[in-house]
């Protein structure tokens, strides 16, 4: 069924709903707000999708709801999850969709948008490691819930996530596309993104029965990129060129830099605070990525641990000395400081590099640049070009230098003959006597300058035109 605007739909207790406006259409299906249900929105399933399957799974899932009751805080409600409500038909009783709880779009962001400081800040979201820390919170404890139900994202990635800005709560979306566990049958999920894929996952994808080993795998990412301003657990440097470049190629070798005990064949990236984590933590993400698929901590693991961060009553982190904007683990130096002195140190030695290639002109450079990916690069600046130098001037080749030796005294006797027919035209016009003699030392002049010239033509000019060779 193609939904439109103004289109009626029953749930299962026979309710008649009225389609509003469309909010979002994609691969599966398109979502509208309902006229006459407020609080809830539907999603009808495109023609052609396996109706059949769509319709298993729903019935899964509506007997196996997560215990994520929506939150009331001040008058709001929280919508934590987007699960299935009702199944949705049509007027002839075919499945066609199901209704949801709708979820406030407008106060919520995506969890990308958190994890880099600059894109944070010009949105208005949270920077501080306090603020990430309640939200790798609640991302913890939302899928330990999702999991004792035996349902896994498996596509799990911060893009695919969530949160309400005021409550930092997080909010699940499109949860039709999870891996469902039904009675007697498991509904696998349709998607997977390599960034955030577990090493034994890549070439084969997701094997059944192991959902719950990638949820604990992309946890710990999208957990370590909160606190560790957005960087990748697999970025870095590596130690020669043979080595992977890309994250997923990582991945797969298990190139994970930032344990307790150094990798050597990757370095991690400068700006990372790991190294002012506690041990307790850096000892969950050393299982999560150096150890064996089995001993990933599980959602309740990492919900328990980094609750303890989540609370301020816990003091266990505390606001930093030196900038009151940054916080840090208690009894440890300040991540966020390490992370400015090195930035301003790279920006300071770019100026420097850039002086040099300017000749020494001052220059300005963005200090505290984020990375746009989890790679973190810090930038040298830009080095102005000089305008091209106008091309040289070709020289005379070989034969025209040959030409000019034997032209030039012809033409300088010509000269020559040419001025003595002259001189005696010029002579025979006036009298004898004085204007003989005025005559002749006007000739004899004449003919000093010429044997002065030709002198200078053989004797320098034409030895140079002879000798010099092309560059």
């Amino acid at each position: 069924m193609a939904g439109r605007e103004g289109t009626v739909v029953f749930d299962n207790a026979g309710r008649r709903l009225v389609l509003g406006r469309l909010i979002k259409s994609g691969g599966a299906g398109s979502v509208f707000l309902l006229d006459n249900a407020a609080g809830s929105v539907a999603k009808l399933y495109h023609p052609g999708v396996g109706l059949e399957v769509y319709e298993r799974k729903l019935q899964a899932m509506l007997a196996l709801c997560p215990d994520l009751p929506d939150r009331i805080e001040n008058g709001k409600r929280h919508v934590q999850i987007a699960w299935p409500e009702a199944l949705l038909r049509d007027r002839q009783g075919r499945f066609i969709g199901f209704r949801m709880p709708k979820l406030d779009i407008a106060a919520t962001s995506d969890l990308e948008h958190v994890l880099q400081e600059r894109q944070a800040r010009a949105e208005g979201l949270p920077t501080g490691l306090g603020p990430k820390a309640v939200l790798a919170a609640n991302l913890a404890v939302t899928l330990a819930a999702l999991h004792r139900r035996g349902h896994y994202v498996v596509d799990l990635k911060p893009l695919n996530l969530r949160f309400y800005r005021e409550s930092l709560y997080i909010a699940l979306l499109d949860c039709d596309g999870f891996s469902v566990q039904g009675r007697g049958e498991r509904f696998p999920a349709g998607q997977v993104t390599a960034d955030y894929l577990a090493p034994e996952f890549h070439g084969s994808g997701v094997t059944p029965g192991r959902e719950e080993q990638q949820d604990r795998f992309a946890l710990a990412v999208v957990v370590f990129q909160l606190l560790n301003s957005g960087i990748h657990p697999y970025s870095g440097r590596t130690r020669n060129a043979r080595l992977p470049t890309d994250l997923p190629g990582r991945i797969r070798a298990r190139l994970y830099g930032y344990g307790l005990r150094p990798h050597g064949d990757i370095k991690p990236v400068a700006v990372s605070g790991h190294g002012q984590m506690p041990g307790s933590l850096r000892t969950l993400f050393d299982r999560a990525f150096a150890g064996p698929a089995e001993s990933r901590p599980s959602a309740g693991e990492w919900a328990a641990e980094l609750s303890t961060y989540a609370r301020r009553d816990s003091r266990a982190l505390v606001a930093c000395a030196r900038d009151a904007r940054h916080q840090h683990f208690t009894g440890l130096s300040c991540g966020a400081c390490a992370r400015a002195a090195v930035l301003e140190d790279a920006r300071k030695r770019a100026a420097r590099a850039g002086g040099v290639r300017r000749g020494n002109r001052p220059q300005s450079v963005r200090a505290n640049r984020p990375a746009r990916s989890p790679r973190t690069v810090v930038q040298a600046p830009q080095v102005a070009t000089a305008a091209p130098a106008p091309p040289p001037a070709r020289p005379l080749g070989f034969g025209a230098r040959i030409s000019l030796a034997v032209i030039v005294p012809v033409l300088f006797g010509w000269v020559a003959t040419w001025g003595i027919g002259a001189a005696d035209v010029f002579e025979s016009l006036l009298a004898p006597g004085f204007g003989e003699k005025m005559v002749r030392t006007v000739e004899l002049l004449f003919h000093c300058g010429v044997l002065l010239l030709a002198m200078f033509f053989a004797l320098v000019l034409l030895p140079v035109l002879l000798v010099s060779r092309r560059p």
